[in-house]
């Protein structure tokens, strides 16, 4: 029997949702006298309901979220279509950078109902609770992400004499780690590799950029900095791998690589890999047998470790018939009890965006757990300049390769990009302006 005290915590969240329902003016009621929500979530392979969108519907009576998983490929067009015929879901799930949307007009900043619900936001990991932020308002709330962590190979450590508990801690230790573990066949052929800068979804010189104090954007948003001393740093270290173990015998080991038991880290031919919190779950499914330790990702010596993660994210899209039921549901769904639930209930490899979650036991309950948790709190957004996403990472890439390739040094690579990012910034900058001068941003005073 639970205690009167749990029973009167119950009462009041229901009540809570039974008075905004009750007294919202745009609510929607049908036949059954409820309200019905309209969710737009994005899926995959499978059709998946989320967990917080059934036990919402099971806390009270008056709400019932419907829920519709729309392909990821058709899930933004539709968003956008939705919003500019006057008809959008009430709660959207999206992943791609807030900014990009809240600059469209396409959200309800929701501050009003922060400061009103005293609405806890240091509850979520730092580098993403940035990303929900555009213009100094809120515009969503991170639902779930995904962590980084160094995997390495205990087998192949052992057989180039390292030992296998001791993973690199540092990227000088990296590179020495990897002139033990990287073979060659009689011809010369790279057969096995230690460690690869540009295998993986991390760059590692953005890792060090990040790790050294880089800062690409000014304060105010509109100055980028591609070119400084730790991005820099960052390509020489990359650059001077690649003078070691030239990028077309890398490419030509590489070219054998795919997917499942074919890739590099789980069929043997690459020691070590920053990869993400998902991954176990592959290793599971292709090669359970694999000997391997997970660790912290390395860094230089006296720099914290740094890492990526993005945010799937919940918002209430411009025109949404029922923004206070939209909310409620949006709270739910980030609470520390509801995200736990989450990650135990569901077949997919969920980290909680709640720092309180994440850091519960019932969540943390193992060694590889407590490594990726600790790799989040030092965490960036890989959404570096939102209002030019995909140009920073075509500009930061490119850099990259014309770097390694010897046609301009690290320095003259970033300048160039800088240059390019800057001018794609500007521009998306002066059409942001030029509709905030003729609109009216919902939510935003």
């Amino acid at each position: 029997m639970p205690s009167r005290s749990v029973l009167l915590v119950a009462f009041a969240a229901v009540a809570v949702v039974v008075f905004f329902v009750l007294t919202a003016p745009t609510r929607t009621l049908l036949a059954d006298g409820k309200l019905h929500l309209r969710y737009w979530t994005i899926t995959g392979a499978k059709d998946v309901v989320p967990y917080y969108a059934g036990s919402f519907n099971r806390m009270q009576d008056s709400i019932i979220v419907e829920t519709t998983p729309i392909p990821w490929q058709e899930h933004e067009k539709k968003i956008l279509t939705a919003v500019l015929s006057g008809d959008p879901p009430d709660v959207i799930n999206q992943v791609t950078p807030v900014a990009k949307w809240a600059s469209r007009m396409a959200l309800v900043a929701l501050d009003d109902y922060i400061a009103r619900d005293h609405f806890d936001t240091t509850a979520f990991f730092p580098s993403l609770w940035g990303e929900m932020k555009w213009q100094g308002h809120v515009f969503a709330l991170p639902v779930s992400s995904g962590s980084y962590a160094l995997f390495y190979n205990k087998r192949l450590f052992r057989e180039a004499g390292l030992d296998p508990e001791r993973p690199p801690r540092t990227w000088d230790e990296v590179s020495a780690f990897n002139d033990k573990l990287a073979r060659r066949d009689g011809t010369g052929r790279i057969i096995q590799m230690g460690f690869i800068p540009n295998y993986g979804n991390l760059m590692t010189s953005i890792l060090m950029a990040w790790e050294l104090g880089a800062q690409f954007l000014s304060e105010d948003g509109k100055t980028v900095h591609l070119d400084n001393p730790a991005a820099v740093k960052g390509l020489e270290w990359t650059v001077k791998f690649y003078e070691a173990y030239p990028q077309k015998d890398i490419a030509a080991f590489m070219a054998g690589f795919g997917f499942a038991d074919q890739h590099g880290f789980i069929s043997g031919k690459v020691a070590m890999m920053v990869l993400d919190s998902s991954f176990p779950d592959q290793i599971r499914l292709y090669r359970p047998s694999l000997d391997y330790g997970i660790a912290l990702i390395p860094t230089f010596e006296g720099s914290p470790t740094a890492s990526a993660s993005g945010s799937w994210w919940l918002a209430i899209p411009r025109g949404a018939k029922n923004p206070e039921a939209a909310w409620q549901f949006m709270k739910h769904a980030v609470s520390t009890p509801t995200q736990l639930k989450e990650v135990a209930m569901t077949e997919e490899s969920l980290f909680p965006a709640s720092r309180f979650a994440a850091h519960d036991p019932a969540f943390k309950n193992s060694p590889e757990r407590e490594i990726f948790v600790a790799q989040m709190e030092y965490s960036h957004s890989p959404s570096v300049v939102p209002m030019a996403h995909d140009v920073f990472w075509r500009e930061f890439l490119g850099a990259q390769e014309r770097a390694i390739f010897k046609q301009q040094s690290p320095e003259q690579a970033l300048q160039q990009g800088e240059r390019t990012l800057q001018r794609m910034l500007d521009e998306s900058l002066a059409y942001d302006s030029y509709v905030r001068s003729r609109m009216t941003f919902p939510g935003v005073k």
